[in-house]
């Protein structure tokens, strides 16, 4: 009679275990690699995200132009070329408003000059830019808004003039030397930007739409 050769009851249990546990050790090393991708995707998208408002606000406040406008209402241009403070434009923190010049308007194409009334403010942890096609405002006319980054808790202004920064402006009708953003986001803490204003003359005149 031939003897029966095969695998007991302990080898078979002992092959399972060390399937299951190498089975187990594949699916850790593998959503251990799916998260990282994850986690470095969503950051990448972040990064993105910061790059693509701060590009925004760099366009912006580098081509800040001292040019008089006339606000809802007023029959003369305002002295305040720039107006910052806290819960300006309905912001939650603070806000931002002023003139840039640079927006290509080639051949006259659009209806509007090349002179845009910018703003940035904070709605909900959410930075956003608002901006009005025409720099001298009319009473109902409602803004443009544009949200830029998200998780950002606090936005903060200075101004550099008299060869010091502060976080108010000095009454005269002219432009500071340099502005100061300083943005608190949830996840990156804090991010400053500083921005060297042009010399130019304001204009005088009343202005136009």
């Amino acid at each position: 009679m031939k003897r029966q050769i095969g695998f007991t009851l302990i080898e078979v249990l002992v092959a399972i275990a060390v399937m299951a546990m190498l089975s187990l050790m594949v699916f850790q090393t593998l959503s251990g690699v799916q998260k990282s991708n994850q986690i470095s995707q969503e950051r990448g998208e972040r990064l993105e995200e910061m790059q693509r408002a701060l590009v925004m606000m760099d366009n912006d406040f580098r081509q800040i132009v001292a040019r008089k406008v006339r606000m809802p209402g007023d029959e003369k241009p305002s002295n305040e070329l720039i107006l910052a403070g806290e819960y300006l434009i309905d912001s939650s923190s603070n806000g931002i408003m002023f003139t840039r010049g640079g927006w290509q308007n080639p051949n006259a194409m659009f209806s509007r000059g090349e002179v845009v009334r910018v703003g940035y403010r904070i709605i909900e942890d959410t930075l956003e830019r608002v901006y009005f096609r025409y720099p001298d405002s009319v009473v109902g006319e409602e803004p443009l808004v544009t949200p830029l980054l998200q998780q950002v808790t606090e936005v903060k202004f200075a101004f550099y003039q008299g060869d010091d920064w502060s976080a108010n402006l000095s009454e005269g009708g002219s432009l500071p030397e340099g502005v100061r953003v300083t943005l608190t986001l949830e996840d990156y803490g804090e991010i400053e930007r500083i921005y060297v204003l042009p010399k130019s003359v304001v204009q005088t005149e009343e202005p136009t739409t």
